[in-house]
């Protein structure tokens, strides 16, 4: 065993970090110890938001740069010896070697620029998953985060994690009902004397999404509405649920 107390495997049986047998003697002890099997849940549910945390859909217009920088690449025209379109006895001559020449180096000219825009493309989808997932790891591991949990009546369940010392927070939650393309669901920050403000907007999706919010500052709950697809300025629905925050 890595430790004498099964109590402190319960971070590394959450990851799958266990030997076969630190793995079965952790259940047996797991079977009759509810903080433990609790413990256990939290941490799977943890690195399970890290993961989204490093996720990135690519952009919706990437193909179509693609196709489009395709396109724009002189092509010469494939043909077979002997096939349709094919001159008997034809040879490259020098100037046939020089345009099949100078459109091989347009496209490398073309997809050498492709090629670096998404290299840099990647670099900074990269590191924003790293600082995301950063953000993320710090929060979760604060000793203050506290986590809001509450299922909903329109589907689903959501999350919220708050830390006061960080003035960070993130939401998590899944099964969200569909909406209508023009209406969206948005999230609020009310403060002491109904002062509110805009959390961000999230998308209507069944699988679990982690979003980090702005700083809560000092908003006292968490609220969530249904709104135009942009997003509105100020609440325009009654909410659908509320999470009370913890106290500044």
């Amino acid at each position: 065993m890595i430790t004498a107390d099964a109590h402190d495997l319960a971070g590394a049986f959450a990851v799958d970090a266990l030997t076969r047998e630190e793995r079965e003697e952790f259940l047996r002890h797991a079977a009759g110890c509810p903080d433990c099997a609790h413990e256990v849940a939290r941490h799977q549910q943890a690195a399970t938001w890290l993961g989204l945390a490093a996720a990135r859909t690519p952009a919706p217009e990437l193909k179509d740069r693609v196709l489009a920088e395709v396109a724009r690449t002189p092509q010469l025209p494939a043909t077979l010896p002997g096939g349709p379109g094919a001159r008997r006895g034809r040879r490259f001559t020098p100037r046939l070697l020089n345009l099949a020449l100078a459109a091989c180096l347009a496209a490398a000219a073309a997809f050498g620029g492709l090629a670096a825009w998404q290299h840099q493309e990647a670099r900074e989808a990269r590191q924003a998953a790293d600082s995301r997932t950063a953000d993320f790891a710090r929060l979760l591991a604060a000793p203050d985060t506290t986590f809001v949990k509450q299922d909903v009546s329109y589907g689903g369940s959501g999350t919220v994690a708050v830390s006061r010392h960080l003035d960070q927070a993130a939401y998590f939650c899944e099964d969200l009902a569909p909406l209508p393309p023009d209406r969206t669901y948005q999230l609020w920050y009310i403060a002491p004397g109904n002062h509110v403000r805009s959390a961000g907007l999230l998308p209507a999706r069944t699988a679990l999404q982690a979003v980090s919010l702005p700083p809560p500052g000092t908003a006292a709950s968490l609220a969530l509405t249904v709104e135009p697809g942009k997003g509105s300025a100020e609440p325009s629905t009654e909410p659908l649920a509320t999470w009370a925050l913890p106290a500044v």
